[in-house]
């Protein structure tokens, strides 16, 4: 293959999240709603003699070219096949690092989706599981791209039907937060105490809503700015849902408007004119 090839990494956001209990192996079991936005990362693929990954960062925090999560999967799928082509990728940062909107697991799985298909690639010789523990547990959910119910450590994923167009506005705060730590914080629950005790595949906004995200009152408790920032959110006009994604920072809200989450926006540029915000959009 001469020509290069580009593909789209889409940020990912956890619309619900239950953490269940801490597992034998040191994992933590999970369930919870997943889904896909519009805004991406940008992967720029070509045949190469050795494989070179590089990176246009405008984040303060850095990726390192010799240490990340699509070096990770390919030196993972080299243990299946050893034979696997080599590339240049090249990656076009849009989504913030460490942000809870699983920029690295989207940039490994979207590169998978495409060795796939390049290097022939037979899925049914990987283990889901494994991929979930040696590359990251995203990969998995982000590896489907779709609105889904996520259970076990990330690796079990159920396809759910979202309906209707919403509009989202992120705001992170750029604070370093350490997911580890968050989960020596967490206290564990059953499944009995759990939001989704059984699995809906067209849930509703209203359902959604009436979950949340375990991670979230730990967080605030330490940085208060993460309730204030979701207290805004609730608090603007028309917003649907204001929750936190993942272990955070960013946080999100949910608009049936377009109109009304550019209001919003402009709101919060003046009133945090450090933080990263970003419009965008709800893929279905």
């Amino acid at each position: 293959m001469s020509s290069k090839v580009v593909l789209h990494a889409n940020a990912k956001i956890n619309l619900t999240l239950d953490i269940l209990g801490k597992r034998s192996d040191h994992y933590h079991d999970i369930q919870g709603y997943v889904a896909f936005l519009d805004l991406h990362d940008e992967l720029i693929i070509n045949h190469s003699e050795k494989l070179l990954v590089s990176f246009d960062n405008p984040f303060d925090e850095n990726v390192s070219a010799k240490s990340n999560t699509i070096l990770k999967l390919y030196n993972y799928l080299c243990n299946y096949f050893p034979n696997l082509s080599q590339y240049k990728v090249h990656v076009k940062k849009n989504i913030p690092i460490s942000a809870g909107l699983g920029g690295g697991s989207c940039d490994a799985a979207a590169l998978m989706r495409y060795l796939i298909s390049d290097s022939e690639i037979n899925m049914d010789q990987i283990s889901i599981e494994s991929l979930a523990k040696d590359v990251g547990a995203d990969v998995p959910c982000c590896l489907l791209n779709r609105p889904s119910f996520i259970s076990g450590i990330g690796e079990i994923i159920q396809s759910i039907k979202l309906t209707d167009t919403y509009y989202c506005l992120l705001v992170n705060p750029q604070i370093p937060i350490s997911t580890s730590q968050l989960y020596e914080k967490i206290s564990i629950k059953g499944l009995e105490d759990a939001h989704t005790k059984n699995f809906l595949p067209n849930p509703s906004m209203a359902h959604i809503v009436s979950g949340k995200n375990d991670f979230q009152q730990v967080i605030i408790q330490d940085y208060p700015i993460i309730g204030e920032i979701i207290n805004n959110l609730t608090k603007a006009e028309g917003c649907i849902l204001a929750r936190m994604t993942g272990s955070g920072p960013t946080c999100f809200g949910f608009f049936s408007k377009q109109e009304d989450m550019s209001k919003c926006k402009k709101k919060f540029e003046e009133m945090y004119p450090k933080f990263w915000i970003m419009e965008t959009k709800l893929l279905n």
